[in-house]
């Protein structure tokens, strides 16, 4: 209750319930949440004319919620998942249940029969198994999802728009790469100082209200300004598919259109969003 006045900016989760049924009106969210991700991925897939997906889930809710905005994404941008399976990971002896010979065993068994699929999607946030799966499909398909090709609002091989300057800024000033989580963590403090600059102050109303305003917006180094969507306090961004060790794409995908921002494209938007506390 003591924090009901106060704005909060949240790094770390990308929870869809966090932006709809639990939403807060102090929240403001700068990682882009799951359906995002998943609705990025989607774009890229159609792009590609890769419509069948096969969706490999684990057991964890976090893997359930995934598999989710895969689902949701499916059904809005016209993909068609043609086969699914769960994988149960069951943490036994290390001496005899892992090496390279079990794993080329278990994962085309569990690869085998997805009917026909273009890419095998997996939703393993907990990272149980996911990594496993890339060379030891059943059939040869490309992976994606929380691995092989992943959406991210951040990656090591984005260098457009200025970002190598930042990437190196930061492996100076830190010794190690930038991750998905410093970078959220960085664009935060940027959003709160832009907001307190442009307005002159820093009482908690006009801060919020700046925000959510026309006038708002954050450069990311990401070829564009960012702003928050008023239903649910979102930050619009566009989102990067990487693979392991390069940029792929960047969603929105040429040819998925919107009124009026282009990445309303990708998650909730207004119409579909169950937030409440919208004021």
């Amino acid at each position: 209750p003591e924090a009901k006045d106060a704005i909060i900016l949240s790094v770390r989760s990308s929870d869809d319930r966090l932006r709809n049924e639990d939403c807060r009106r102090n929240i403001f969210h700068i990682p882009p949440d799951l359906a995002m991700r998943a609705d990025a991925l989607a774009q890229f897939l159609i792009w590609k004319q890769w419509r069948r997906w096969a969706l490999i889930s684990g057991e964890m809710p976090k893997d359930k919620d995934y598999a989710a905005a895969v689902r949701r994404a499916a059904a809005r941008f016209g993909g068609k998942i043609v086969g699914e399976k769960t994988y149960a990971y069951v943490a036994g002896s290390r001496r005899t249940d892992t090496g390279h010979q079990q794993i080329q065993k278990q994962m085309p068994l569990l690869t085998q029969g997805l009917g026909g699929a273009d890419v095998i999607i997996v939703a393993d946030v907990e990272e149980s198994f996911g990594d496993y799966l890339l060379f030891n499909t059943y059939e040869p398909r490309p992976v994606a999802g929380t691995h092989g090709l992943t959406a991210v609002s951040w990656h090591r091989s984005y260098e457009e728009s200025a970002a190598t300057q930042m990437q190196n800024r930061f492996e100076r000033k830190t010794g190690r790469i930038m991750t998905e989580r410093d970078y959220s963590a960085w664009l935060a403090v940027r959003t709160f100082g832009e907001a307190v600059t442009r307005t002159n102050s820093a009482e908690p109303g006009a801060l919020r209200s700046y925000l959510l305003s026309d006038k708002f917006e954050v450069a990311g180094f990401k070829s564009q300004g960012m702003n928050f969507r008023r239903w649910d306090r979102q930050l619009r961004q566009p989102i990067l598919l990487a693979g392991p060790r390069a940029l792929v794409s960047i969603s929105p995908q040429e040819g998925f259109l919107h009124p009026k921002y282009l990445t309303d494209t990708l998650g909730y938007d207004e119409p579909e969003s169950k937030c409440r506390q919208r004021n």
